[in-house]
């Protein structure tokens, strides 16, 4: 779920790089919609898991994990652009597949540390 926010964040960014837009532009629009959607997820999984599984803690630890991996992952994917750019590199040739490694290890590490936390 990290990378799909991640890969629209990047466009978004990207799209701003080639129109002249800064990092201020954008930055907290898309911050605020990351953690709105990350929001979301982890509602929407919170719910369903309960009635599934019925057990009220890995649903808490999978909610919380969502809603951090999204967070993290719209930081992820409008810093890596701009570090690409500030070096004179295409922002959209290398940041998608380096923002997903990074995306998915954080996402890894950041449900363990909840799981370590929560239960």
């Amino acid at each position: 779920m990290a990378d799909a926010v991640g890969t629209q964040v990047e466009t978004v960014v990207i799209r701003g790089i080639a129109l002249g837009v800064p990092l201020r532009g954008v930055a907290v629009r898309e911050l605020v919609s990351g953690g709105v959607v990350g929001c979301v997820l982890a509602a929407v999984f919170f719910a369903f898991a309960l009635a599934v599984w019925g057990d009220a803690q890995i649903a808490t630890v999978v909610a919380v994990s969502l809603l951090m991996s999204a967070s993290i992952a719209t930081a992820i994917a409008m810093t890596l652009p701009y570090m690409f750019a500030a070096r004179g590199l295409d922002p959209a040739f290398g940041s998608g597949p380096i923002a997903t490694v990074i995306q998915d290890l954080l996402s890894i590490a950041v449900y363990f540390a909840a799981a370590t936390a929560l239960l």
